[in-house]
C-alpha cells in the first residue's frame, strides 16, 4: 500500500491500523521532533507541542487530505488551541498513559469548528492523556470537534480541577456530527464528562468521575438535508457499559438530550448495562431522556443519594414510545422531590424494576412516581419507599391520560411498599379536564401501606367529561385494616365511573359511580329499640342475584331477612334490635 493510498481521506480507520504512522513525534530532552513515516527524515523540531502538532497537521491536510500521528512516550506541555481543518482524515494516536500533555491554561486543546462544514472529516484520537490539575478555575473543553463525517475517541484519559461552570468545560465535547464514538475513556472533574452528539451517537465503556452537570449525555441535531431521505428523526443514541460515579450534581448523570426545541428532532435512545452511583457527593439526577421519540432504559444500576429524579422523562414534549425495564435502584433521598420514575409517552412500558428509595426526611415529601401516556404497563416492579419519619406522602404512584386519545393501563403484579399517611391514596388513577375514557386494569399487586388505614387506591377526576372503566381486583393490601380500600372522587362536568371490584370503596364528592358487579363491606347503625329495618347502600350497576349479610356485633345478632333493589340491601329484623351507639355493625357481600 502507497503512502498515498494510506493518506487518502477516503480510507477506513481499520485500514490505518495496518500501516505505520505518517508521523512520529517523540521528545528528548527539551524538544520535540517529528519524524517523517515514510522517509525517516526529521522534518520538524520545537520546543512547543501546539506548534508542532499544528505544522504537522498542516502539512499532512495540505499535502496528502490527513494520515496518521503517532505521539510516543512522555510529557507534553501544549499552550495554545491545536485547530484542525475541515474534510481532513486523520489520526492521533499515542501510547495511552506514557503520552501525556499536562497544562492548566485556559484554552481547548484539539478543536474542529469549521464555520462551513462539509461534514467530510474522519478524526481519531486514541491513547492518550491529558492531565490538567491545578488548573484552578481556567476552564477548558479537551476536546471540542464539531461537523465531522465521523469522530472516535477511544481510550482517553482526562484529568482535571472540579468547576461549577455552565458550560465549555467538558472533557470530550463535540455538536453536529454524523457519527460519534466514545469508548474506553476515563475522565475526572470536570464540569461535563463526554457532551457528544452525533445522528449516531455512540457511549461504550467509559468511566466518569465527579462532573458538576452531566456525566455522559448524547444526541444529536444534524442540519436537514444531512438527514438521511425518508427520516425525520434525529438518529440513535447508544449509552451502554458505562460507569458514572458522583455525576451529575447540577444536573443528570447519564442523558439522551437533543439539547433544543427549535427544530424539535427526535431520536432513538438506548440507556442500557449503565452503573450510576454516588460516593462523596449527591447526584441532581440519574438518568434523563429529552425530547427523544423513543427511549429505551435497561439493565442499569443506580446507587447512592439524589435530589432529584432518578429515571426521568421530563414534561416538555409528547414522546412516542417509553420502555423503563430490569433496572436496580438503591437510593436515599436528600430533598422531598426525588421520584423513582416519571414520564409521559404514547407507550410506556415500565417492568420488573426494583427500586429501594431511602428517606429521613421529617417533611412533607412530594408525589413518587407519575406517568402519563395512551397506554401503560406498569408490572412486576418492586418498589420500597423506606421514609418512616415523613409527615405524609401524597401518592405513590399517579398514572393519567396523555391527551386525546382514550387511555388504557395495566398495572399488575407489582410489590409496592410505601409509607403513606391516612387518608392519602398510593395508587393514582387521575384525569383532568380530559374527554377521554379511561380503561384501567390494576390486578394481582401487593399494596402496603406503613402508616395507617388508608384507601389505598384512589379514581379522581377534575371537569372531566369522560369514563372510567376500572377493573380493581385481587390485590393483597398490607395496610393495618388488612384491606385494599378505593376512594372515588369526581367534580365538574359529566363523569361516569364502571368499576369490577372485589374492594371497599369510599365515595368522595360528586360524580356517577356504579360498580359493575360485586361489592362489599362492614356498615354500622345505631339501633333505637324500635327500627327493625336498615338500608345499605351497595353501589352495583343492578340488583344484586346473590347477597350475603352476616352480623359483626353482639345487638346485630337477632334473626333477619335480607332482600335488595337497584339501590339497597335491605336488612329485615323480626326483633328491633337494642337501643345504642354504633351497635348494629353488619359485613356485606353483594354480586350482581
Amino acid at each position: 500500500m502507497s503512502l498515498q493510498t494510506i493518506r487518502d481521506p477516503s480510507i477506513v480507520f481499520s485500514d490505518f491500523a495496518k500501516v505505520s504512522a505518517s508521523y512520529i513525534i517523540f521528545t528528548d530532552g527539551n524538544k520535540i521532533y517529528a519524524k517523517n513515516g515514510d522517509t525517516g527524515n526529521i522534518e520538524y523540531i520545537d520546543t512547543d507541542i501546539s506548534n508542532l502538532l499544528q505544522n504537522v497537521i498542516n502539512t499532512l491536510y495540505s499535502n496528502y487530505g490527513g494520515g496518521k500521528i503517532f505521539i510516543k512516550r512522555g510529557t507534553y506541555y501544549p499552550t495554545k488551541t491545536v485547530n484542525i481543518p475541515d474534510g481532513i482524515n486523520l489520526i492521533i494516536e499515542g501510547e495511552g498513559n506514557n503520552t501525556v500533555f499536562r497544562y492548566t491554561s485556559q484554552f481547548d486543546l484539539f478543536v474542529h469548528n469549521p464555520s462551513n462544514p462539509t461534514w467530510s472529516s474522519t478524526i481519531l484520537f486514541k491513547d492518550l492523556k491529558i492531565d490538567r490539575s491545578g488548573s484552578g478555575s481556567n476552564i477548558s473543553n479537551c476536546f471540542y470537534i464539531n461537523y465531522t463525517k465521523i469522530v472516535v475517541f477511544e481510550n482517553i484519559e482526562i484529568i482535571d480541577d472540579y468547576r461549577t461552570v455552565t458550560d465549555n468545560d467538558d472533557g470530550i465535547r463535540g455538536n453536529n456530527n454524523i457519527i460519534a464514538i466514545a469508548v474506553r475513556n476515563r475522565i475526572y472533574n470536570k464540569s461535563f464528562g463526554i457532551w457528544l452528539f452525533g445522528f449516531i451517537s455512540i457511549f461504550r465503556e467509559n468511566y466518569v468521575e465527579n462532573t458538576c452537570y452531566v456525566g455522559i449525555a448524547g444526541a444529536g441535531l444534524l442540519p436537514q438535508h444531512l438527514i438521511p431521505a425518508g427520516f425525520t428523526s434525529g438518529g440513535i443514541t447508544i449509552i451502554e457499559n458505562n460507569v458514572c460515579v458522583d455525576c451529575g450534581r447540577q444536573d443528570e448523570a447519564v442523558a439522551v438530550d437533543y439539547v433544543s426545541s427549535n427544530p424539535v428532532i427526535n431520536g432513538l435512545g438506548i440507556i442500557r448495562n449503565n452503573l450510576v452511583l454516588t460516593k462523596n457527593y449527591t447526584m441532581n439526577s440519574a438518568i434523563v431522556s429529552i425530547r427523544t421519540s423513543h427511549i429505551i432504559i435497561k439493565n442499569n444500576k443506580i446507587q447512592g443519594s439524589i435530589s432529584g429524579n432518578v429515571i426521568a422523562l421530563p414534561y416538555d414534549q409528547t414522546i412516542n414510545y417509553y420502555v423503563v425495564k430490569s433496572n436496580t435502584v438503591n437510593v436515599t433521598m436528600t430533598s422531598t422531590e426525588t421520584r423513582p420514575i416519571i414520564g409521559l409517552s404514547n407507550y410506556i412500558d415500565i417492568e420488573g424494576n426494583d427500586f429501594i428509595i431511602n428517606s429521613s426526611s421529617t417533611s412533607n415529601i412530594n408525589t413518587l412516581s407519575e406517568i402519563q401516556g395512551d397506554f401503560v404497563r406498569f408490572s412486576n416492579n418492586r418498589i420500597i419507599i423506606n421514609a418512616p419519619q415523613a409527615t405524609q406522602i401524597p401518592h405513590a404512584f399517579v398514572v393519567d391520560a396523555l391527551g386525546n386519545m382514550n387511555f388504557y393501563a395495566v398495572v399488575n403484579n407489582n410489590y409496592i411498599v410505601s409509607p403513606i399517611d391516612p387518608g392519602s391514596p398510593g395508587f393514582v388513577l387521575f384525569a383532568s379536564n380530559k374527554t377521554v375514557n379511561h380503561f384501567i386494569r390494576l390486578e394481582n399487586n401487593y399494596l402496603l401501606s406503613q402508616k395507617g388505614s388508608i384507601p389505598f387506591v384512589a379514581i379522581r377526576g377534575y371537569n372531566v367529561n369522560a369514563t372510567f372503566n376500572a377493573v380493581i381486583k385481587n390485590n393483597v393490601a398490607g395496610a393495618l385494616n388488612n384491606s385494599i380500600n378505593i376512594y372515588s372522587e369526581i367534580s365538574g362536568y359529566t363523569t361516569t365511573v364502571n368499576l369490577d371490584t372485589d374492594a371497599s370503596v369510599t365515595l368522595g364528592s360528586g360524580g356517577i359511580v356504579y360498580y359493575a358487579k360485586e361489592n362489599s363491606g362492614k356498615t354500622t347503625f345505631n339501633g333505637d329499640g324500635t327500627t327493625t329495618q336498615f338500608k345499605i347502600v351497595h353501589n352495583l350497576i343492578s340488583t344484586p342475584s346473590k347477597v350475603l349479610v352476616t352480623p359483626a356485633s353482639s345487638d346485630a345478632t337477632g334473626s333477619f331477612y335480607v332482600t335488595a333493589d337497584a339501590t339497597y340491601i335491605y336488612v329485615n329484623y323480626l326483633t328491633a334490635p337494642p337501643s345504642g351507639t354504633n351497635n348494629v355493625v353488619l359485613n356485606w357481600y353483594a354480586k350482581v
